[in-house]
């Protein structure tokens, strides 16, 4: 990657207003995008928020937006192979690329992906995919990145894989989360859903299966047991900041070892503390207007922040030790 290669403009200072105890980073107090997006900041929350400039708390100290790849038309799940290099789907181009972890060059690695959306590593080191289009999960070899299908028969939109090779997968269009058994080709209804489901990661000790819902603040948390299905016991787990039309986006996530959950969303990329935790909810905004965050990963190394829009992907430097 090119080191150069910037994207966004610092902000900085902050306001804060005198009675509120929220912090706004200056220059977006003032925004149409502040104006018509945060309108309720501690909707349903119980923690204070924070917006404001995120070098303090997330970011190292003089880092920028670099552009890891642009040009695409809807750019989105991510996931690093073995050797660190990073891999992620421009979903309506069909198209699963490779960035390499050295150089930053760009591979195709599969360009008939059948509209792959979330990706995911499972514990036998082949990539799967949410191949909404081809109505099945796709599995790659990374050795030859040859590719087939299993799960058939469905929608299928982001992916979350166990330690012992169960997958669940959400489908929005029949607001459904569905798993394949380890060991297994076939789909099997895991959850029906009142709601549309989207995004979707695990726990850290993996005892809790988490689900976005989708235009809403909410993300929920289903009990997995040692059989690794889901009991049918779910909670809210962790409530985010949502835009004034309600239409939050909740995306593309990441559990932090800290307990905290990062998302991709409307306003940005949200970090929050589980519902009755400690601690501020942190609202990282779309880079120099973009649209919402997509996706929301951290490097294995634990340094860098990866976010997808529409059109890039971009990284940006973590203050040491984030998240842990």
């Amino acid at each position: 990657m090119d080191p150069d290669r910037r994207a966004g403009r610092e902000m900085e200072g902050e306001t804060q207003g005198a009675d509120s105890g929220v912090v706004i980073a200056s220059g977006l107090a003032d925004s149409a995008f502040m104006k018509q997006s945060i309108t309720a900041l501690a909707f349903a929350l119980g923690t204070p928020f924070c917006l404001e400039a995120q070098e303090d708390l997330v970011f190292a100290n003089g880092s920028e937006w670099e552009v890891v790849s642009d040009g695409h038309q809807f750019a989105e799940g991510m996931a690093w192979d073995a050797d660190g290099h990073f891999i992620f789907t421009d979903v309506p181009r069909a198209q699963l690329f490779r960035v390499d972890k050295a150089t930053g060059e760009k591979t195709l690695l599969d360009g008939e992906t059948g509209r792959a959306n979330g990706i995911a590593f499972g514990p036998d080191g082949k990539l799967y995919g949410c191949s909404r289009g081809a109505d099945a999960i796709a599995r790659w070899d990374p050795a030859t990145w040859k590719r087939d299908f299993i799960g058939k028969g469905g929608g299928s939109n982001d992916i979350a894989i166990l330690d012992d090779g169960t997958i669940f997968f959400t489908d929005p269009q029949n607001a459904q989360v569905w798993t394949i058994p380890a060991g297994s080709s076939e789909r099997a209804v895991a959850q029906e859903l009142p709601w549309k489901p989207n995004g979707i990661g695990l726990s850290i000790d993996q005892k809790t299966l988490l689900v976005a819902e989708f235009d809403s603040s909410t993300v929920h948390g289903f009990a997995i047991n040692s059989k690794s299905h889901l009991t049918g016991r779910n909670r809210p787990a962790y409530r985010f900041a949502i835009p004034s039309n309600t239409l939050n986006r909740l995306d593309g996530m990441q559990p932090l070892k800290d307990g905290r959950l990062m998302i991709g969303t409307a306003l940005g990329t949200q970090i929050a503390p589980p519902v009755g935790g400690k601690g501020e909810l942190i609202v990282i905004p779309s880079p120099e207007g973009r649209s919402r965050c997509n996706y929301a990963r951290i490097s294995p190394d634990n340094t860098w922040l990866y976010t997808a829009y529409a059109r890039d992907v971009l990284r940006r430097k973590l203050k040491p030790g984030f998240g842990l």
